[in-house]
C-alpha cells in the first residue's frame, strides 16, 4: 500500500502520565480498529488551518507531543516521531521506520498545527487517544505538503515478548465477577484500570492495576507485548518498577522495554522473548520541511 497525500492550500497519546513517568519514555500504544475508523470519519475532508514548523534550538532539552482541543504540538521532537504518529499509531520504535535519512532521526523540530473551529468541535469530548487518532490523517497532509513525503507499508519481524504464567503460578487477586470496579481509577489505552500508587518511603515505585485482564494489560504496554497467559479473568495486582537509573533527556528516547523495567515475577508472570510480525513504514521520498 502506497501513500502520496494530495497537497492542500493550508498546509495522544495518553498512555497515562503516571506510566510515562515510571517508564521514563513517552510510550503511545496502538489504537483499536474501531477508534481508527471513527477518527478517519472525524478527519474526513479536514486539514490543519495553520501550521508552523521550525528547527528546535539545539540547546533546548525535553521533548513533548500532544493534542489539545484544537491544536497538535510537538516540542524539540525528531520528525521520525511525527511520522510514526501519522502512520503507525504513534509507535515508539524507530526500528519500524525504514529508509529514513539521518536528519529525520537526529534533527529536532517545534511544530504547532491548529484546526478550524468545525474540526475542533468534532474533537470535543474525545480522550487523548482518539484526539491523536483524528490528528493522524491531518499530520499526513502536513508531511506531504511540507516535506513531500511519499511512503508505503510492509511487514517487519521484530523482537518482542510473550507474557506467560510463571512456573510457580500467578500471585494476583482474582476479582469476583460481581464485584464493581473501584472509583477514581485511570482507564488507560488497552482497557487496563490503573490505581495511583504513591512512592514508598524507600523511593521505590509500582503500578497498581485493578479489575484488569492480561489481554488489556499487554495492550496497554503496546504492540511488542502479546498475551500468552491463557488467563481470561480480571485481577488486582501491584507491579513493582525496577530502578533503571536516571534518564538522559539529551538523548533520543528508547522504545519502552517493559520486560526489564518491571518485576513480573512479583505477580507470578514472566516475559518470554519472541518474534512478532508488525507493519513498518518505508520512506520512498522525503525532504526537509519547507519554510513557513
Amino acid at each position: 500500500m502506497k501513500w502520496q497525500i494530495a497537497r492542500t492550500p493550508h498546509s495522544r497519546l495518553k498512555f497515562s502520565l503516571l506510566i510515562t513517568a515510571l517508564i521514563a519514555v513517552a510510550a503511545p500504544t496502538l489504537h483499536s480498529q474501531a477508534a481508527a475508523t471513527g477518527a478517519a470519519t472525524l478527519s474526513e475532508g479536514r486539514s490543519f488551518d495553520a501550521v508552523t514548523i521550525k528547527q528546535s534550538d539545539s540547546a533546548s532539552r525535553g521533548r513533548s507531543w500532544r493534542v489539545t482541543f484544537n491544536t497538535y504540538s510537538a516540542k524539540n521532537t525528531p520528525l521520525a516521531r511525527v511520522i510514526l504518529q501519522a502512520y503507525l499509531d504513534g509507535s515508539p520504535s524507530t526500528d519500524r521506520l525504514k529508509g529514513a535519512p539521518g536528519w529525520v532521526m537526529n534533527d529536532y523540530y517545534d511544530i504547532t498545527a491548529k484546526v478550524d473551529d468545525r474540526t475542533a468541535d468534532g474533537w470535543k469530548g474525545l480522550n487523548q487517544d482518539r484526539q491523536m487518532a483524528t490528528a493522524a490523517p491531518l499530520l499526513r497532509q502536513i508531511l506531504a505538503d511540507r516535506c513531500k513525503l511519499v511512503a508505503h507499508t510492509e511487514t517487519t519481524e521484530i523482537s518482542g515478548y510473550a507474557l506467560v504464567v510463571g512456573k510457580h503460578g500467578i500471585k494476583m487477586r482474582l476479582v469476583p465477577t460481581d464485584e464493581p470496579a473501584p472509583k477514581n481509577v485511570d482507564k488507560i489505552t488497552g482497557g487496563a484500570l490503573l490505581l495511583y500508587t504513591p512512592p514508598r518511603p524507600d523511593g521505590k515505585r509500582s503500578l497498581t492495576f485493578v479489575h484488569t485482564t492480561m489481554a488489556s494489560l499487554t495492550a496497554s504496554f503496546g504492540y511488542s507485548i502479546v498475551d500468552k497467559t491463557g488467563l481470561q479473568d480480571e485481577y488486582d495486582f501491584e507491579l513493582p518498577k525496577i530502578d533503571t537509573g536516571p534518564v538522559d533527556d539529551s538523548a533520543p528516547p528508547p522504545a519502552p522495554d517493559v520486560a526489564h523495567q518491571f518485576d513480573w515475577g512479583a505477580v507470578g508472570l514472566e516475559m518470554k522473548p519472541i518474534k512478532i510480525q508488525v507493519p513498518s513504514l518505508v520512506i520512498d521520498h522525503i525532504e526537509r520541511p519547507s519554510a513557513n
